[in-house]
């Protein structure tokens, strides 16, 4: 599994070391110490990948390692002098040798190259188990011509008329300025967590559910003792035993937990248990035996999310050719039974609520709030009153408007368009069969009258397997249209959702999640402000943020904004984002660009993968786009019509600016008329 190990160190002549001869080492090349004269050579049994990585000031000689390096200790001749810095860090052994060695480049040219360090790597391979890296880098700076910077300015201490300020031994009073942050705690922090950003970018990309994180276990707030890096030095066998030890220790915590957790689950069933009838608890009993689970709050909101999931991924798995019959069976059995225990849940809830809470208004809540009410006063085993209340249902209203939102997949639209493709195939392949006998598709609807007698085994196979494929196309086309009105619905209740087409509902529901997240009913109005002029949603320092994301220097879970990061996992309110980050003066085009291109290339593989693996795959992928043509394209005065289709007001205005523009027009042929006769009568024309 991935671990993170990354150790900082410096190189100094204070310590008695010699950048040439740590350069020869970590390199394995055979170098010359310009100061004392001989060659240093260290002799490995695998060779190390070594590569120099200069910025862009750098002199040519900085690309020569042993230039590099004589260059450096001829610059720093005091006793203490600091050569180098150098960091040694773990390789994911996930990735092939080509990714490791692309996502370190990667990560030092963006860290450390681009600040204006000369960075020396050596990869070294001489374990399978333990790819790891040396980075040397140089603790000085370049000018712009080329010529080596300073590390620090000093600073006189003056006194209030400006005069040098002594102290009593003499000496003029001073203090030493860093002209350069790369020696503070807090840029080796920040050093080691871009690290873990972007191993953890890399697995999530290739879908490995490893991830790893700079912090110990007591930062992250888990309680566990964590395992040592083992190396390969001869306390190697020292650390694994230990490692064992750790391990074996957390099988049996697991175990425990899982015994906690039952009692938990009996004990959540215990107190809901005090309001069921005598017929309900043998229901429960029933329930619990076929779902496989407690029937609790907790336990069937997991259950519902698993059965989602699991539906999706079958009917996908149909979709491209696999037998899932037995499956797709056991999930209908089970969403059945999901569903009565929902509906015996759901009066059990209402009871309790009334019996808890007699002031709350029915009403205005509706049962999922109430379900998460209840969940929340058991764990914490206290009633809540007054404006605790209140403000305990928006923070439950929040909470599942999210979970909402977060349940719509990231690109549905393709998966549309692959349906339509298939649909279309198996019912040429169909039609084909049929017309042997002068039948068609319209003829399936008699197939209870016999129609299926007069074909030979094979042909009613066929017939089969084709009419069970398309009723599994049309299922997971419906799961697609429901998550699409689930959103639009909200946002146009009076609106034509039918009668839009896909596609317009794809831009719609971007549209609406990146500008209206609440999904609060839009105004024509409102749609109209939006494309005149198109809101600011992010922040600056939220553009920065979620650029860094994008880029892979944070993880998903490390910005704040909700919002935002349900923007960043979709692919058309992404480009809304880029579009409404190049409107930030405080963000450079190239900066926006860079991504981008990043991006496209990861998309393209992801494309040629699934075109390799999943039959007619046809990749759909947003352009760069600004938002106020976006907003006119998918808000167009036909999609407008539609979204508004039973609103009354809407359709008044409309006409009303139909009958305007009709008279101006007419006006405007009268002028045009009124002029020509002019012209013809010989007066003058203008």
């Amino acid at each position: 599994m991935a671990i993170f190990h990354m150790s900082f160190s410096n190189i100094s002549a204070g310590k008695g070391r010699s950048a040439i001869a740590s350069a020869a080492y970590r390199s394995g090349e055979k170098l010359f110490d310009d100061k004392e004269g001989r060659h240093y050579f260290y002799a490995r049994s695998v060779m190390p990948e070594s590569f120099i990585l200069t910025p862009k000031n750098a002199p040519a000689w900085a690309s020569n390692r042993e230039q590099l390096w004589n260059e450096v200790e001829k610059k720093d001749r005091k006793s203490n002098s600091r050569y180098a810095k150098e960091f040694n860090v773990a390789l994911p052994i996930e990735l092939s040798e080509d990714e490791q060695k692309t996502l370190l480049t990667k990560y030092v040219q963006e860290n450390f190259v681009d600040q204006g360090m000369v960075a020396d790597v050596a990869i070294h391979r001489d374990h399978p188990d333990n790819p790891h890296a040396h980075v040397m880098l140089t603790n000085r700076p370049f000018n712009p011509d080329g010529t080596w910077g300073q590390k620090t300015k000093t600073k006189y201490i003056l006194d209030s008329h400006g005069n040098k300020t002594k102290t009593p031994a003499g000496n003029v009073r001073n203090r030493k300025i860093w002209l350069v942050d790369w020696d503070k705690k807090e840029k080796i922090t920040e050093w080691r967590h871009n690290w873990a950003a972007s191993v953890n970018q890399a697995l999530e990309q290739k879908n490995i559910p490893d991830r790893i994180s700079e912090k110990s276990f007591v930062e992250q707030g888990i309680a566990d003792t964590p395992m040592q890096h083992e190396g390969i030095n001869s306390k190697r066998h020292e650390r694994k035993a230990f490692n064992q030890q750790v391990k074996n220790y957390r099988k049996s915590k697991a175990g425990y937990k899982n015994m906690q957790e039952k009692v938990v689950n009996r004990g959540h069933l215990d107190s809901l248990s005090k309001h069921f009838s005598f017929n309900e608890k043998k229901v429960v009993k029933e329930l619990s035996h076929g779902l496989k689970t407690y029937i609790s709050l907790e336990s069937l909101d997991d259950k519902r999310r698993m059965l989602f999931n699991w539906k999706n991924s079958t009917l996908i798995k149909h979709a491209v050719g696999e037998d899932v019959t037995k499956q797709l069976l056991t999930i209908n059995q089970q969403e059945s039974s999901l569903k009565k225990a929902d509906e015996l849940l759901n009066k059990v809830v209402d009871r309790t609520t009334k019996k808890l809470y007699p002031e709350l208004d029915f009403e205005q809540t509706n049962a999922a709030e109430r379900r998460e009410l209840i969940k929340e006063t058991n764990s914490e085993q206290t009633i809540f009153k007054g404006s605790e209340l209140n403000e305990r249902l928006m923070n439950i209203r929040d909470d599942l408007l999210t979970r909402q939102l977060l349940t719509f997949t990231k690109r549905p639209y393709v998966g549309w368009k692959l349906l339509m493709q298939q649909e279309k195939e198996v019912k040429i392949k169909l039609k084909y069969t049929l017309m042997i006998h002068d039948d068609s598709l319209e003829s399936l609807e008699h197939v209870d009258q016999g129609l299926l007698e007069k074909y030979s085994p094979t042909e009613q196979q066929k017939i089969t397997r084709a009419v069970k494929d398309l009723r599994a196309i049309m299922a997971v086309k419906q799961v697609i249209k429901t998550q699409y009105h689930e959103v639009l619905k909200r946002a146009f209740p009076k609106g034509d959702l039918d009668g839009l087409p896909l596609i317009k509902q794809e831009q719609a529901y971007t549209a609406v999640m990146y500008y209206d997240p609440v999904l609060k009913p839009c105004q024509a109005e409102t749609i109209e402000q939006w494309q005149a002029n198109p809101p600011q949603v992010f922040s600056p320092q939220e553009h920065q943020q979620g650029l860094a994301y994008l880029s892979g220097r944070l993880s998903l879970d490390q910005l704040e904004n909700h919002h935002l990061q349900r923007v960043l996992k979709h692919d058309g309110t992404k480009q809304l984002f880029f579009g409404e980050c190049k409107a930030d003066p405080t963000i450079k085009n190239s900066q926006i660009e860079k991504i981008q291109k990043q991006l496209k290339g990861q998309q393209a593989k992801d494309d040629q993968y699934r075109k390799v693996n999943i039959g007619h795959y046809q990749p759909l992928n947003y352009k760069p786009v600004s938002p106020d043509y976006y907003l006119k394209t998918a808000f167009s005065d036909a999609i407008m019509t539609v979204l508004y289709a039973r609103d009354e007001d809407y359709q008044r205005q409309r006409q009303a600016q139909g009958l305007k523009k009709t008279e101006w027009e007419m006006t405007k042929k009268q002028r045009q008329h009124q002029t020509r006769n002019r012209h013809e009568d010989g007066g003058m024309h203008l």
